[in-house]
């Protein structure tokens, strides 16, 4: 079966949730991690995994949204989430250096409070690096990530950066930039199978006029058929070997 490590499907309406459960189980996706951004989102994701068997929830504050709401005891308000019985990642967090972003000595204390809860909780993380590779390998070392397991949502990377990932026990996780990308295809090809993962981070995308073609869990087939062809392994080998890393990563 196929597991989407990540997305953001708590965000869609219930109408166009039934339509991508649908679609979902019929192409073989069985397990969908919706991934908070807020504390009101990631208390969606939470609602969201109690309705349906396939979505479990995962909670975090994404660093672009730090300042979105008052995250006065953001800790303890993930943590009584956490016991939600399919809450069972820490996720979106991370670093995000752009000129609209949060400061970045806010991002990195909300990064390495959020790996610390995930640590005490033990659950698995998934973080989001954009232009701050540096910064980031260094929370992951002081954090000492490698006590825990850990996803690289969306890798859009290069190999060195890749290589100091799977150094500090972090797997790395394909979307669909990986199926247009040469250069990235070219990165993933170097990379062990043992440690990839696949996800979609599907989102709401109403910007598109035609429904077809929204990202959603069920574009997991895509990325396994890319997968197939650079690797030279057969589909049902590389979905065997990714379920198998997803639910080590997932304790389930």
């Amino acid at each position: 079966m196929l597991i989407d490590i990540h997305t953001h499907v708590q965000q869609f309406n219930k109408e166009d949730i039934e339509i991508l459960i649908t679609n979902s189980i019929n192409n073989n996706v069985k397990i969908i991690i919706a991934a908070g951004t807020t504390i009101s989102d990631s208390k969606r994701s939470v609602d969201l995994s109690k309705k349906y068997n396939e979505i479990y929830s995962a909670v975090g504050i994404h660093p672009q949204n730090i300042l979105d709401e008052k995250t006065d005891n953001f800790i303890e308000k993930l943590s009584k989430l956490t016991e939600n019985k399919k809450t069972i990642m820490i996720s979106e967090i991370g670093l995000d250096f752009q000129n609209t972003s949060p400061k970045k000595n806010i991002q990195e204390d909300f990064f390495y409070d959020q790996i610390s809860l995930a640590k005490s909780k033990k659950l698995p993380i998934a973080f989001h690096v954009r232009n701050a590779e540096n910064e980031a390998i260094n929370i992951i070392k002081l954090s000492k990530i490698n006590e825990i397991k850990s996803v690289a949502h969306y890798f859009l990377g290069d190999y060195d950066y890749a290589k100091k990932l799977l150094d500090n026990n972090v797997f790395i996780s394909i979307a669909k930039p990986f199926l247009r990308d040469d250069k990235l295809s070219d990165v993933i090809k170097k990379l062990p199978l043992e440690q990839l993962v696949i996800e979609t981070d599907s989102y709401p995308q109403y910007f598109k006029k035609n429904r077809l073609r929204w990202t959603e869990p069920k574009d997991l087939v895509l990325i396994i058929e890319k997968l197939s062809k650079i690797k030279k392994i057969s589909p049902e080998l590389i979905i065997e070997k990714i379920e198998f890393n997803s639910k080590y990563i997932l304790n389930i």
